[in-house]
Formats: C-alpha cells, structure tokens, sequence
C-alpha cells in the first residue's frame, strides 16, 4: 500500500482537534448577553436524560454567536501578499477614523481604534516592505533573489497576523488585568479561541502561501519576459479585491478564504515538497554568500554538512554528504523529497531521515550502476547511470555547492571529466539574457529540477 506523506496528515489532525474540541466544548467562562430559560422541549428532554441539555444548548448558541468570524476573512489576502495586504488594512483602517470609510469599517475586528494597523508609522512601514519586495519581482533577472527571500516575508505575514489578532483582543481594565473573553475545554484539553483562531491562521496563511509560491516558480522559468510582472500585478490586484470584499462583507471573505484553503489543502502534499525545493534551490546560494561573505562561515565543502546522528550511526565515515532531493522516485521515497546525498564505505545512498520513524536508505551506487556529476541551470545533479547508458537515479543538489563540484566528483569516483560550476548556466551576469538563457538551456534538465 502506498504510503502518504505524513505533513498534511498532521496538518489534517490538527483541524480535526480543533473541529473536535469546538463541538465538545463546555465554555467555563463566558461573557452572555441574556438570560434564556429552557423551553419546554429542552425540559422534557433533561427529564428523560437527567442532563440540562437545554441550558448547554442555549450557551452553545451565544458562543457561537460571539464567535469573532470575521478574523478568517483577513487570512487570504494576507497568505497571497503578505506586506501588501496588511497595507490595505492598515490604510482602511486609517481612512475609517478619518470619516472616509463607513463606521462599520472601523468597528471591524482587525481595524478598530484599538488594533495594532491603526497607525501612521505602522502603514508607511508595511508600504516600504510592500515595494521592497514587489519590485524585484517584476523582472526576471532580480525575480530569483526576490523568491530567495519570499520566504521571510511569507513568515512575516504569518507572525504579523498572529499579533494583530493578539493585540487587537487584549483590553485593559481599570486595574490593568487582560480580560478574557472565552475558554473551551473539551477532556483533558484547555484551549481558548484565540489560540485555535491563531493555529488556524498560522496554518491557512502557510498552506495558501506554499502553493502560491509554487506557481510562482513555475513563471519565473517561463521563457516569456513579461509574465513576472503581469502574474504580480494579477497577485496584487486579487489580494486587494479579497480586502475589499472584507471591508464590505466579513463573512462571505471567510468563505471565500476557506474555499481558497481547501483547494489549497487537497494539492498541498504534492506541491508542498516541491516548495520546500525550489526554496533551497534559491535560497541556499543567497544566504550561503550572506553567510561566507559577511558572516565570515567557513566555505562549503563535499562534507561540510551535517547530518543527523542517526544516520551518522548508520553511515560513518561519510566522504560526500550533500542536502539533496531525488530528481525522479527512489524506491519508496518520493520526488522532490528533502534528504541527502552520502558517500559512506565507496557507495552511495540516499537518506530521508524520520523524527518518529526508521530512517529510510536507497543506496544508489553498485556493480554496474556509476554515478556522474552534471551541473545545471538552478540546480546541480548527480546521475546514476547503468551499462546501457539508462539514467537509473538522478539526485539534486543546490548551487551552494558549486565551489566544490570537483571535489564531489573526485570523492564519488564519478565517471567522465571534472566538473566546476563554470561548465553550467549562471544566473550571475545574465542581464536581458536571462529569458532567453533558460529558453536555450537543456530542457530535460530543467524539468528534472522543477518538474
């Protein structure tokens, strides 16, 4: 039976607690704006259960009628374009408590006079950080430091959102203690909303984000110049629209955020391990070159790496260790997975480690199966090749790695000549070329690394 990854399960469990403990909650403390007495149904049936059903039923109604929903609807914009959203708000926000906008603007949860967004300082910072990281964007030759560094902001929108919602929530009362609007406690778990608000929104916000970048990707080695700044300018103009529908109507933005996220969700698995590739692929030479030329780290090696200690338990003596992702299969373990590339004992292997479960080892190397090492466009590979000239295995690495292409090749007792990074297609002085380098690169390899 074939295996699934276990990331959306876990993620597929933690919406699963959470629906739980909201139909099985017994609220301890909450704020009810009126008295309401049992009906006659609801005391017929305490009678024949011996419960107050009835008096559960009726705090369960002013629960969910206190329930803030229009916290969710922020979430979508806030996933597609972090920084640009958030600017929305911020200016909404402002132009309520000038009069622009209907009162009711500013009586929304993320935009009242209390909320973090309702300041000056806050909106012309968010609105740098807006143009600092859409700019870049636009064209292909600065595209590929902009997603390197896509992630930070994606983060950001992550932390931000959690703080607005937390800080918009806390009032101060005249003796200086927070008040607590509502806590859910289901068996032996205790949670209050805000919490579950804020798991959910750190979840939506990762999932629709992840695969946003996936596509995003997916345009910058497209061959056509102009699709960068058309697919932003398409990003920017959706995430204003879903603000807009949040300022009109909180609700229907929840339920077009959550339908966002469950088509998001039902392809996460499969996009998701390509993220977290083309993530390393961009990101590891930027922040390598941050790390060596700033920071003074020492320069990559073939074995610089680290691995777990228990695949150092397993594999010692390792002459070759890379972060690496199969460019296809590897008996059991799926494309694009994140693991490594090691050279223990004069064979090679692949290793996905596991948190909770055996670490899984291919080994790629033996009689009749040779590796060589081929350089590419985004990425570098090594391929197993047999006899017949048939690539068996083919294993991706990230350009971090070019200093030491020779040393790797060397170490893996790889067939052909020796390889450096000047044999492949660069990214660095390409200007107006870059369009038409990756139109004229090696397809084959361009779709190995992102297909």
């Amino acid at each position: 039976m074939k295996k699934k990854s276990s990331l959306p399960m876990i993620i597929s469990g933690v919406l699963i607690a959470g629906m739980l403990i909201f139909s099985s909650t017994t609220p301890s403390r909450v704020q009810e704006e009126s008295t309401l007495e049992p009906g006659e149904a609801g005391t017929e049936v305490s009678q024949i259960m011996g419960l107050d059903l009835t008096g559960d039923q009726r705090r369960g109604e002013t629960l969910v009628r206190s329930l803030p929903v229009e916290e969710l609807g922020a979430l979508a914009p806030i996933a597609l374009s972090p920084f640009f959203a958030l600017t929305c708000l911020s200016g909404a926000s402002l132009l309520s408590e000038a009069g622009w906008l209907p009162d009711s603007v500013g009586a929304n949860f993320m935009m009242n006079t209390d909320s973090p967004l309702n300041s000056g300082t806050v909106f012309v910072g968010l609105l740098v950080l807006t143009v600092l990281t859409a700019a870049p964007k636009l064209t292909k030759v600065s595209k590929p430091f902009a997603q390197a560094v896509d992630q930070v902001e994606a983060y950001s929108g992550i932390i931000a959102a959690i703080a607005v919602q937390v800080l918009s929530r806390v009032t101060l009362d005249d003796s200086g203690s927070s008040e607590v609007a509502m806590v859910y406690s289901a068996g032996i778990i205790t949670a209050s909303y805000s919490t579950l608000i804020m798991v959910f929104s750190a979840i939506n916000i990762f999932v629709i984000n992840s695969v946003k970048f996936f596509f995003e990707v997916m345009i910058l080695i497209s061959p056509i110049p102009t699709v960068d700044a058309f697919f932003e300018a398409i990003n920017k103009a959706f995430a204003a629209f879903l603000v807009g529908l949040y300022l009109i109507s909180p609700f229907w933005a929840t339920v077009v955020n959550l339908i966002i996220f469950a088509i998001s969700l039902m392809i996460f698995s499969w996009t998701y391990r390509r993220v977290v590739f083309m993530r390393c692929v961009l990101a590891d030479p930027v922040f390598g070159w941050i790390a060596e030329s700033i920071f003074r780290r020492r320069r990559m090696t073939a074995n610089l790496t680290k691995l777990p200690r228990s695949v150092q338990n397993e594999l010692p003596d390792a002459t070759v260790v890379l972060k690496a992702f199969p460019g296809k299969k590897v008996r059991g373990i799926k494309k694009k997975a994140r693991g490594f590339l090691v050279h223990s004992g004069g064979l090679s292997y692949f290793v996905k480690p596991s948190l909770l479960f055996k670490n899984k080892v291919v080994q790629l190397s033996g009689e009749g199966i040779y590796p060589s090492v081929e350089p590419g466009f985004f990425s570098h590979g090594v391929a197993y090749t047999n006899g017949a000239g048939e690539t068996v295995y083919k294993i991706l690495f990230t350009k971090r790695y070019s200093d030491c292409l020779n040393a790797i090749h060397s170490a893996l007792n790889a067939r052909g000549e020796a390889k450096t990074a000047e044999d492949a297609p660069t990214l660095k002085g390409m200007g107006q070329d870059f369009a038409a380098s990756i139109k004229s690169s090696n397809k084959g390899q361009l779709r190995s690394e992102f297909g």
